[in-house]
């Protein structure tokens, strides 16, 4: 499966635009505002369509299972380092997640693709997280 990157793009967008004066540089500023835009429209709470028939993109409020207890490996850890071997679990009774909501999607096998939030310390996963510890009231933002 081939994966295009940035740079793909605006070669693809030079070949169709080849008047135009966007550099490269220009052209990837460009794409970096408008993700990091779409992404804090989403963490506040409102629906990103990705249009032309391939869905929206959404924080999604979950109901935890309690049959299936999760482990809070953060604060389960913390307890290990004070020598207490215990398992803390999430008593939350709710959970959220990064959606791509695919029922309004018009594309064949769209089991077969996945939409992945970006990791790492600055990632959309870890802006999730920071948003709910932070502000008391962002669940009410989000939608089952």
């Amino acid at each position: 499966m081939d994966k295009f990157s940035a740079k793909d793009m605006y070669e693809w967008y030079r070949k169709n635009n080849p008047g135009s004066d966007v550099t490269y540089t220009l052209y990837k500023h460009i794409l970096v505002e408008f993700y990091k835009k779409a992404s804090k429209k989403i963490l506040e709470g409102e629906t990103f369509n990705l249009g032309h028939k391939l869905g929206s993109i959404r924080i999604k409020k979950v109901e935890r299972n309690f049959n299936r207890p999760t482990i809070n490996w953060h604060e389960t850890n913390k307890l290990k380092e004070q020598g207490i071997n215990k398992h803390v679990y999430f008593t939350d009774p709710y959970w959220f997640r990064w959606a791509w909501d695919k029922s309004t999607v018009a594309l064949r096998n769209k089991s077969v693709y996945k939409f992945s939030p970006t990791e790492g310390k600055n990632g959309n996963k870890k802006m999730l997280v920071r948003m709910l510890k932070t502000d008391e009231f962002a669940q009410l933002n989000y939608k089952p």
